[in-house]
Order: structure tokens, then sequence, then C-alpha cells
């Protein structure tokens, strides 16, 4: 299944300038995503403060890789828009710089989901070159709500 960025809008509740995923080029629900962002030299991101030749944020990096990672998850059952909470990014690595014009493949696996919690990996790849990775955990409170025991505490 491949989703456009008009498609990837009616699972994520980002929007412009703020959903920063291109295209998702493979995805199976619940399981893994594939997809891409093309760091073009026009980007919002690029007219803040950075010089011509700096490189993308490390945190716009992790971004990237989050939006898609989230996605085989918004995709389950009645997820699509939900609010989710961002709890980790262990292990995240920055092994090279990425640049104004660099297209940033990203390759995604869910580990596990569970009560409303998703845990897995996130790779990130300029051509074949892996140039981040971190290993993400998210919540979506909506389900993790219904998980909750009920009665007084």
């Amino acid at each position: 299944m491949k989703l456009n960025n008009q498609e990837i809008q009616h699972y994520h509740r980002h929007r412009f300038p703020y959903l920063l995923v291109d295209c998702v080029e493979d995805i199976e629900p619940g399981k893994y995503a594939n997809g891409y962002k093309n760091f073009t030299e026009d980007e919002w991101l690029f007219h803040c403060n950075l010089q011509d030749d700096e490189p993308v944020p490390f945190t716009m990096l992790i971004e990237v890789l989050t939006e898609i990672f989230l996605l085989p998850i918004l995709m389950l059952d009645d997820n699509a828009g939900k609010t989710t909470n961002f709890i980790g990014a262990d292990e995240a690595k920055l092994f090279c710089e990425v640049y104004p014009g660099d297209r940033l493949n990203v390759k995604t696996k869910i580990k596990s989901y569970r009560f409303g919690v998703a845990d897995g990996v996130a790779e990130g790849f300029v051509g074949d070159k892996l140039v981040c990775s971190a290993k993400l955990k998210f919540v979506i409170p909506d389900v993790m709500e219904k998980f909750r025991p009920k009665g007084k505490v």
C-alpha cells in the first residue's frame, strides 16, 4: 500500500508545516512503514536561523522518523487522527549529516503494540547510507484509557 501526503493526513493529526513526510511507499498496518522526506532548500526550517551550508537539525530527522513510525499504528482500528504522546527515542544516533537537497528514506518496524503503547525502531538513509536511527516509543492515550482499571485507586 502507498500513501501520498493527502492520504497521510487522514491518519496523522499533523498538517503543514509540521507534517514533514512526503510519501509512504510501503506500509502494513500494525507492522511497518517505509517512506521518505525530500529536504528541499526552500523548507521553512532552513529559513529560521540556518546558514546555507548547515545540515538538517537532528531533531527534524527524528521527527520524520517518528511521523513514519506512527502511521502503521494510526491505521489500526479506530486510531486514525488520534492524539499520540511521545515517550522516548532511546539510542537515537546520528551517523552522518543530512543536507538540503537530500532525500531521507525511512524504514520503520513496530516491535510491539499493546494497550495503546507502541515501540519499535526507525532508520533513516540517504541513498544506501544509514544516517540516523532510534528506538521509538509512543502511547495513544485514548486507547490506553480503555485498559485502565475501573473504580477508586
